[in-house]
């Protein structure tokens, strides 16, 4: 956590996609939001952007069908150099039902927050996007989400209950 007092730099979403599907999807948002857009190619770029002390969310495409696809690896080297690194697997293969919920099972147990599977749409990304980075911004700067107000519990023997 950054101390308190320290300047938060813009936060950035990284998207690390071969054919850039994803981050065409949350260009928009990224640039309403003012947050930064990047799309690291390799395992090392992703390594040290995720190490950049900033609000950060990794969208990382990931290929159950190609046991040589780098999603994994890079999934668990992030995590391991930041536990609380906030990742979203995505992936395009239309799978069965079983397959893909044992791949979003492997994928949970090695730290992904959430795992998209087809159909893919930009609101979803989006929604992900903005969720996971409220969070984020909110573990970075040290604000807690705000308490709950205590509710007034209701006196059922009340006369006003029973008006």
């Amino acid at each position: 956590m950054i101390p308190r007092g320290a300047a938060m730099r813009y936060p950035q979403l990284l998207v690390h996609d071969a054919d850039g599907w994803v981050a065409r999807q949350l260009a928009e948002l990224a640039e309403e939001s003012r947050w930064l857009l990047k799309e690291p190619k390799s395992r090392d770029a992703v390594l040290a952007l995720v190490r950049d002390l900033r609000p950060t969310v990794l969208f990382l495409r990931v290929d159950p069908s190609d046991e040589k696809h780098p999603g994994l690896a890079i999934l668990t080297d992030v995590l391991r150099s930041n536990p609380d690194a906030a990742i979203v697997a995505v992936s395009d293969v239309k799978l069965p039902d079983a397959d893909r919920a044992a791949w979003t099972a492997l994928l949970f147990d090695l730290g992904a927050r959430y795992v998209l599977f087809p159909p893919l749409t930009g609101p979803i990304l989006e929604d992900l996007a903005s969720g996971l980075m409220a969070a984020a911004i909110r573990r970075v700067v040290g604000v807690e989400s705000p308490p709950r107000p205590a509710e007034s519990p209701i006196d059922l023997a009340s006369e006003e209950a029973h008006a």
